[in-house]
Formats: C-alpha cells, structure tokens, sequence
C-alpha cells in the first residue's frame, strides 16, 4: 500500500453528535470507500470536513469504511488504478473541482469499473469537476455553471420514498452556496431536489439540487448542497447525504428512473 495516498485525517466528532441511521441496521460486509479530495481550481475550505464527516458516517451506521484518500493529482494518479478499484465498492468526490489528475488510464479503469458495477457520490463541487471529460459528464449529468451570493431557498422534494429525501417536509429550505448548471435534464436523470424559482433572479423553472443516475451497472448520487463547513452539521443533511451512499451501495432501495416528473 503506498502510503502517500492511503491518508487519514482526523476525524471530528462534535459533527455527528445525533445518529443518522443505527449501527444495528447495519448487514452483511462493510463497504469500501475511496475519497477525492484533489482539486484543479478552485480548494474549499470544507474538504476536510467533508472528508471527516464521511468517515466518520461510515463508522456511526456501520455500513462502510474510508479506505483511504487522495488529495492532489500526483495522488490520484498514483490511487486510479484498475487493480486498486477492484478492492474498492464506491469512489466518493468530496468538493473535487477541475481536472483531478486521472492518468488517461486511470481513466479508463475507473470508467469501465463504473459501467461493471462501481459506484460514485459527489458532494457541492463535484459538479464543478470535468469540465473536458465527456465521461465524467455523462456519469454526473450536470456540469456547474455559475452561483450567486449564499442564501437561503427553498427546496422541493422530488422523491419522498427515496433513502436520500425520504426525511424531509415536501418543501424545506436550505442556507448555502446554490449552484445553477448547464448541460442538465430531468429527462436524463432521477431528481431527488430540484427548486422551483431560479436562486438568484426568483424566476420560475426547474433548478436541480440533487439526483441520481445510472451508467451501465454502476450507480451516481449527487448533491449540489455541501458549500459551507457547517452543512456538516445539519442532521437533515447528514441524513440527506448518508441515503445517497447507502442507495449508491446498493444498499438501500430507491427508485432510479429518470424523468419522473416535476413535484
């Protein structure tokens, strides 16, 4: 195992004070996750908590394990390999921007091991993430266009029997960094939160916060939501997040079929 990769940072515990699922749900073998913290634009000051809080879920439900992280391109190269994502069950972006430093065969691997069955989650900037990468974006189904000023908006529940959406109210509002994207379809997806005026000019339409997609056997969740460090802190979007991976794993039910209509 090469060290400079396989990298752990402490784990912050005051974020995790209310259990988000209990351990005793937990079944069968841990999961295996891998976290992406490379960046190749703009950094967030929340990639640690991210990455903490992550780890730190994995623990409180049982469900899986961080086994390691890489934290710039030279990492990333070294970790995208096709014989280390065959140990691994999810690759989980944590705030990535820009290029991350796949090598063109790590990126292959890792887009062959999506289509045979691996999994993806990405938090905030995830969609600000590969830009020039036609299979990046067709795994994420939206690509970051701009954003406003941080504000709070209210958020429809597209989904509500879905492990990710499945605790909130119908409408809930939410204070952060609100992204709007570009190369994006219902059609082409299945929305878990969407708003239904536009952030920052308060037009109606459809402006996506969360969803899922398939490619091949592989599965993606994505939340825009995860901007500001004390989003890690919010139960509500703990338990938001942590219904993603577990849907992403296989391990929770949810519905996936794309273009279900607008709540």
């Amino acid at each position: 195992m090469n060290r400079r990769y396989f990298m752990f940072g402490a784990l912050s515990a005051p974020l995790l004070a209310t259990s988000v699922v209990r351990p005793a749900e937990a079944a069968g073998k841990k999961k295996k996750l891998f976290v992406l913290t490379s960046t190749g634009g703009f950094r967030h000051s929340s990639i640690q908590t991210a990455f903490d809080t992550v780890t730190s879920l994995g623990k409180q439900t049982g469900q899986w394990e961080v086994v390691g992280r890489a934290d710039n391109k030279d990492e990333v190269a070294k970790a995208i390999t096709a014989e280390n994502l065959k140990g691994w069950d999810m690759v989980f972006f944590a705030n990535t921007t820009g290029d991350v430093g796949m090598t063109p065969e790590g990126h292959h691997a890792f887009h062959d091991w999506i289509q045979r069955g691996g999994n993806y989650a990405g938090v905030h900037s995830a969609g600000d993430t590969g830009h020039d990468d036609p299979d990046y974006l067709n795994l994420v189904r939206g690509e970051f266009l701009t954003h406003g000023p941080q504000k709070k908006v209210d958020i429809y529940v597209q989904d509500p029997t879905h492990p990710a959406t499945r605790h909130f109210a119908p409408t809930f509002q939410m204070f952060d960094e609100i992204y709007e994207f570009k190369n994006w379809s219902r059609y082409g997806v299945h929305v878990l939160l969407t708003m239904h005026t536009h952030p920052q000019k308060g037009t109606p339409g459809d402006w996506p916060v969360s969803w899922t997609n398939r490619v091949g056997k592989g599965r993606m969740f994505y939340t825009s939501l995860g901007h500001r460090e004390d989003m890690y802190a919010n139960k509500d979007y703990l338990t938001h997040l942590t219904g993603g991976i577990l849907w992403s794993l296989g391990k929770k039910k949810g519905d996936e079929t794309p273009g279900n209509p607008l709540v």
